[in-house]
């Protein structure tokens, strides 16, 4: 009888131990395009400047390496905090103006001459609907913004 109860806490202890690394295996490989963007929930506040993200036409977000969701209320807050943190950001977000869908950063083109929430004056279309910069030179002109 005793020997049943030390195998069932071996046999506890083995599943603990195997579950542990199971969860730090699956902790560091990275993140990438995996479920798609977070919606925006009312109340939520720009990870940048912290102002609460009223018009999600403007939105875009991105995830970090470690799986932190980081949302904006302006594109230009989202390229600051990109140029910053660039190393760990594996998946960027950004709501096409026209249709309000998230789409990838890949897949859009930056146009100016828009008044947004922080005045960077940036948003992004689907790739295709009109001439725009793509995500690089976006945040070049951001930073060029920024030294200003």
């Amino acid at each position: 009888m005793g020997d049943g109860k030390i195998i069932k806490g071996a046999m506890r202890i083995a599943i603990v131990i195997f579950s542990f690394a199971f969860v730090l295996s699956c902790d560091s490989c990275p993140r990438k395009k995996v479920g798609g963007p977070v919606d925006i929930l009312p109340g939520e506040t720009c990870s940048e400047c912290g102002m609460h993200i009223t018009d999600v036409k403007f939105a875009g977000e991105y995830v970090t390496s470690d799986g932190r969701v980081k949302k904006f209320d302006d594109l230009g807050c989202l390229v600051e905090s990109y140029i910053k943190e660039k190393d760990k950001v594996v998946n960027i977000w950004v709501k096409d103006f026209d249709t309000g869908v998230w789409i990838g950063s890949d897949e859009a083109v930056f146009v100016e001459g828009f008044t947004t929430p922080m005045n960077y004056g940036f948003v992004a279309f689907r790739r295709g609907k009109r001439d725009g910069l793509s995500f690089e030179e976006f945040v070049n002109k951001i930073k060029g913004m920024i030294r200003e």
